[in-house]
């Protein structure tokens, strides 16, 4: 009887603390799940001034592809349009979702970590807001507004044949890269 009550015990401090530990993971992994999807919307500030030079107005499409139901990360694709000077950029990037933020390194090697933001309902709407800030320096670039327009199971039917851009879209494919 000893015995069995110690090994209760072990197995409820285990599960405990498996519990403890993965709190983190289960919060980053839904909120990956919810970016998932293909969102529009704006940016405002100096995003782009280490890349371009100067700060302006962006309109953006953002693609995020989870990895798998159950992956804290994935890759994605983000077009932006300069309102005023007909700047265009066009780059994918990996994704991931670490305590509560969100890591951005894109393939032409700027990176940014999206930090105080909201994933939230209006109406029907699904939105995302928060601010980037360099992941080097950590000093705020800009702030973003985004609406999701669809999902990845719809996004193909429904939205691609409206992107600004050359209608170029990712793969279908949400395995990985």
């Amino acid at each position: 009887m000893q015995k069995t009550r110690h090994y209760i015990k072990a197995i409820a401090i285990a599960i405990v603390a498996m519990a403890t530990m993965s709190g983190c993971t289960d919060d980053d992994t839904q909120q990956a799940y919810d970016l998932n999807g293909y969102w529009q919307g704006s940016i405002q500030g100096d995003y782009y001034s280490d890349r371009y030079g100067g700060g302006d107005s962006w309109d953006t499409e953002i693609w995020f592809v989870q990895d798998g139901d159950f992956s804290n990360g994935g890759y994605g694709r983000e077009i932006d349009y300069a309102r005023y000077s007909g700047i265009v950029s066009d780059v994918e990037f990996v994704w991931e979702v670490r305590n509560g933020r969100i890591y951005i390194d894109y393939d032409d090697g700027y990176r940014i970590i999206i930090r105080d933001y909201e994933l939230y309902q209006r109406g029907n709407s699904e939105h995302f807001r928060g601010y980037f800030d360099n992941w080097d320096t950590g000093e705020t670039l800009a702030s973003f507004d985004l609406i999701k327009v669809g999902g990845w199971s719809d996004w193909t039917r429904r939205y691609a044949p409206k992107l600004k851009a050359d209608g170029q879209a990712l793969p279908n494919d949400t395995t990985g890269r």
